[in-house]
């Protein structure tokens, strides 16, 4: 049976990556949770979407400052809170470290977290930092680490080797796609773009019949990113979508007319 991914967590009712988005997909039956990581000036790990805080951080006073996260100490962000953007009722909700969200995959071993290719983007330092705090954890969490290239993947597998790999790049030859599942030897998830218009600025090939055919050879298939139940249909009955992306529209009890 496919298992939905809640994107950033429950975004769309709860405050985007924070630690009560993560637990309202746990609560509300979600079988995997995605998760952007950033850094800061201090070279800690934290989850933000956004390179800057201003859409999601308000100060003591309530005001938001387009500052850069990665131009902030961890305790310099830590002064603002990440909730109330949302609504009032989330007031108070602070910025969570990839120390926390290993704590919460430790605590929640059944749902696995999918953390994004931004990691990718990082100075060479902080990205080996970032994937040795993940594989001093070893087996106790349940964590995939997100890549655009192969090279990204070799990446992951000399740090981690028996990471569990997300693959979204533009690449999607059969080619690449044999690279990567030799590299992952097994714990692959492919994620392919669905054809939606506000999905329009990937440049990769849309998910299609023939495409995710070709993917399902090679490793689970994933497909993002979903709101409606008429997509959801499609994704898992006439792509196959071992897992379907959503912010929280599509809820896990729809699968089950589906199963």
């Amino acid at each position: 049976m496919a298992k939905l991914q809640a994107h950033r967590g429950v975004s769309y009712e709860y405050p985007e990556n924070t630690m009560i988005a993560y637990q309202a997909a746990i609560d509300q039956g979600y079988g995997i949770i995605e998760l952007d990581p950033k850094y800061t000036a201090d070279g800690k790990i934290v989850m933000l979407h956004d390179k800057s805080i201003r859409r999601t951080a308000r100060d003591k006073n309530g005001e938001s400052h387009d500052i850069q996260i990665s131009e902030l100490t961890l305790d310099e962000a830590r002064e603002y809170e990440y909730g109330s953007w949302k609504g009032e009722q989330f007031k108070g909700e602070q910025i969570p470290t990839l120390s926390d969200v290993l704590d919460f995959s430790q605590k929640n071993p059944t749902v696995p977290l999918k953390l994004d290719n931004v990691w990718t983007r990082f100075p060479e330092e902080i990205r080996r930092s970032f994937l040795n705090e993940i594989a001093e954890r070893g087996s106790a969490v349940h964590v995939g680490v997100t890549c655009g290239t192969a090279e990204a993947v070799k990446e992951v597998i000399d740090v981690i080797p028996d990471a569990y790999i997300h693959y979204d790049g533009t690449d999607l030859s059969e080619q690449t796609l044999v690279e990567i599942s030799e590299l992952a030897n097994g714990r692959l998830t492919v994620w392919v773009c669905y054809d939606l218009p506000h999905l329009s600025w990937f440049k990769g090939e849309k998910a299609s019949v023939e495409l995710c055919e070709r993917v399902r050879k090679y490793g689970k298939l994933g497909i993002w990113i979903l709101s409606t139940r008429e997509e959801l249909e499609d994704a898992v009955v006439n792509l196959g979508a071992d897992f379907v992306e959503t912010n929280g529209k599509i809820k896990p009890e729809w699968l089950k007319v589906l199963a």
